[in-house]
């Protein structure tokens, strides 16, 4: 196995850890304060409301809470 092979290995053994470290904090977090924040999945991007301690996205804006939002972006 080549070093650069051996490196990327490791980076994504890095990022499956962090993710699951993520995930706990997450878990275990009472989402007391929500903000609203663009939150790209995948291809696209929406305004969510995400807890502002962990940025865990906890749901989606009504129409018209998203036309206000955007309307002051």
């Amino acid at each position: 196995m080549d070093a650069n092979r051996r490196r990327v290995d490791k980076l994504l053994s890095d990022k499956w850890k962090i993710e699951r470290e993520l995930e706990k904090i997450q878990a275990n977090c009472k989402h007391e304060n929500t903000v609203i924040k663009q939150v790209t999945d995948g291809t696209s991007s929406s305004p969510r409301y995400v807890c502002e301690s962990c940025g865990c996205p906890l749901g989606y804006l009504s129409p018209q809470e998203s036309v206000t939002f955007l309307k002051k972006s």
